[in-house]
């Protein structure tokens, strides 16, 4: 039988069989995917934003400043987009938190990072994220519009039950 998911105290490194909460950004910019070409080796293959949160620290919170670090623009909105159960890097477990992150301009580039825009059609899998997540995510970002869902008369059978 698994054991309970209880942790100890926080630390600074991963250690196998440990829990890592990581907040990450699906930033968008008129409907489009933006990525970021990041030249430090230690995060190949993210493309991005994401940063583990701090013991005790809000998730929203944690989003609202890797977006200030990572985007640097003003946002349209922030919204929660899902949770994932990832394996975390060192045999350990990441419980990750994915904010869709509406921007109201294209990001600056930085000496560290590129920001590209993904043309639509165009998104591949990024780390552990499958393209259809991404593009739900980036898509309606789990809104339903006012209007859009139509209830429809059920087909008549002829039976009632």
């Amino acid at each position: 039988m698994p054991s309970r998911a209880i942790f100890g105290s926080a630390v600074d490194i991963p250690e196998p069989g440990g829990l890592q909460v990581s907040v990450h950004l699906v930033p968008v910019f008129e409907g489009r995917l933006v990525v970021f070409d990041v030249s430090s080796a230690a995060a190949t293959g993210r493309w991005l934003p994401w940063a583990v949160i701090d013991y005790g620290q809000n998730p929203y919170e944690a989003a609202s400043l890797l977006a200030d670090d990572w985007l640097d623009v003003a946002l349209d909105d922030l919204s929660l987009g899902d949770v994932l159960s990832l394996e975390a890097p060192g045999g350990g477990w990441e419980l990750a938190i994915v904010f869709r992150a509406s921007m109201t301009a294209f990001p600056a580039a930085s000496p560290y990072r590129t920001p590209v825009a993904i043309p639509p059609g165009h998104i591949d899998a990024i780390g552990a994220f499958d393209p259809v997540d991404i593009e739900r995510w980036v898509g309606s970002g789990g809104r339903v519009e006012p209007g859009s869902l139509k209830a429809e008369a059920p087909a008549r059978t002829g039976l009632l039950f």
